[in-house]
């Protein structure tokens, strides 16, 4: 079988969400990663999101969860990472520079950034970027509002010292800047707020000559979150709003919102936009994180399909941003009435896990010690591949009750009036990776009816199925 991915990815060790409750309601525990960045260095793509770590990857397909010194303190907002002059510099959020010999360090801190007139500067939402004239810059958020009325948002600019990345060389310059006519950028679900937004989530790129602004709309918590581009002839002047924007934006489906993130140039020439999307469930920023290819069109500008089915991994496919899907489609979807589970409690009925949202779960009665999840298809399908969404119900860091590996095993078969007959499709059974979002790519199997049993489940936590989705197609 060729290599596929599904988003949202399945990533390994998701990690704890930091932040508290910017409202009234409760604090409950919850898993994050959100704020890409990602470099592909040496035939391997490198994946920094918030919360301190890095994830490895040959091909997008599997990754590798890597922590990272000494910056895996507090939430670490908006990592960035560049190779200069054989070392790896990093920041992140409100902090400083960071220098590695490796593009997952350790990293040792150099200090906060100086600027031209010996004012330090800890940037909000940075992006390194190195020219290939081997020239550095660095951009940054900044801006002015009261979080109600009319805002002023912008990316600054600045040139670094080649020679000592710290020292910042140029007055830093307004690149781009908060439009409310955009209508995307503004504040959300709908974009509601025509006298409120920000732009964040800063990244460079350059491609066939060309430099690219990437950056976000605000409300993370919107489905309305996207990127969006400039493109200029020069690094720090010159750049027009691209007309395809914004580049990516997802509304429905298991993707809501895709913001946040960057573009970054794989193997063979093509480009892969990394972004994050929302779940929203627990708190307003809990988060992961999706990937798609991007395309350049006859005028030279990017535009991105947002997906949440298989795709084909990077390397693949020659043009993958023409066309990427491997033609699977969704099987479980709103099935209701023809699913059945060994047992639920009310409020988490089995259909939750068919609804098609990050936000509602299947949740079976504790002393149910293998919940069992059945769907009929109504018909004759190819499966070719399995995406489950967990959720840790009773995760409690403090408690020690803490996420791990799902035990698991899907069975199918092509007569759902016996209980005979049933084979088993996917043997996840003695898992031991924590992935929060699982998906695998099977050998293409008939069948009528597909179920999930869960053998085994971190100590302490109750299995939830957030979403249980076959993938294929009709034979």
């Amino acid at each position: 079988m060729l290599p596929t991915y599904c988003n949202p990815l399945s990533m390994p060790s998701c990690p704890r969400g930091t932040d508290r409750p910017m409202t009234r309601e409760p604090y409950i525990p919850y898993r994050s990663i959100s704020d890409p960045s990602a470099l592909y260095y040496n035939g391997k793509f490198y994946l920094y999101p918030s919360y301190g770590m890095a994830w490895v990857s040959d091909n997008l397909e599997t990754w590798e969860y890597v922590p990272c010194e000494p910056y895996a303190k507090g939430p670490a907002y908006s990592p960035t990472v560049i190779p200069h002059r054989g070392r790896f510099y990093l920041t992140i959020h409100s902090d400083g520079l960071y220098v590695g010999d490796t593009p997952v360090g350790p990293f040792k801190a150099v200090g906060d950034f100086i600027m031209p007139d010996g004012t330090r500067l800890r940037p909000v939402d940075p992006a390194l970027f190195e020219d290939t004239d081997g020239k550095p810059y660095l951009y940054w958020h900044s801006g002015t509002g009261n979080g109600i009325d009319m805002t002023d948002s912008w990316t600054y600019g600045a040139a670094l010292d080649p020679d000592d990345p710290q020292r910042v060389l140029t007055e830093p310059v307004i690149v781009n800047r908060l439009n409310t006519a955009h209508t995307w950028e503004r504040f959300g679900q709908y974009n509601q707020d025509s006298r409120y937004g920000w732009i964040e989530g800063q990244h460079m790129l350059k491609y066939n000559g060309r430099y690219y602004l990437i950056y976000s709309g605000s409300g993370t918590q919107f489905s309305s979150y996207a990127n969006g581009v400039y493109i200029s002839d020069n690094p720090l002047t010159g750049f027009r709003y691209q007309t395809r924007n914004p580049l990516t934006a997802h509304r429905e489906g298991l993707i809501k919102g895709a913001g946040h993130g960057c573009v970054i140039e794989g193997p063979n020439g093509t480009l892969w936009a990394f972004y994050t999307t929302c779940v929203c469930a627990a708190h307003q920023f809990e988060r992961r994180i999706g990937i798609d290819p991007v395309g350049v069109d006859e005028n030279g500008e990017l535009y991105c399909t947002v997906t949440d089915t298989p795709q084909y991994a990077a390397g693949v496919l020659k043009n993958p941003a023409r066309g990427n899907t491997t033609g699977a489609l969704p099987l479980t979807f709103f099935l209701r009435g023809n699913q059945y589970a060994t047992s639920q409690i009310y409020g988490r009925e089995s259909f939750y896990a068919l609804d098609e949202n990050l936000s509602t779960w299947w949740e079976p009665k504790p002393e149910d010690k293998t919940p069992a999840l059945t769907v009929d298809l109504r018909a004759d399908y190819v499966v070719e591949g399995i995406r489950i969404a967990w959720r840790d119900v009773g995760l409690d860091y403090d408690a020690g009750i803490l996420p791990g590996p799902f035990g698991y095993r899907v069975d199918v078969t092509t007569d759902h009036t016996t209980e005979s007959g049933w084979t088993t499709l996917l043997d996840c059974t003695d898992n031991t990776v924590d992935l929060n979002i699982d998906y695998r790519a099977t050998v293409p199997t008939r069948a009528r009816a597909v179920r999930l049993t869960v053998t085994s489940h971190p100590r302490g936590i109750t299995p939830g199925v957030v979403s249980f989705t076959a993938f294929g197609r009709r034979t």
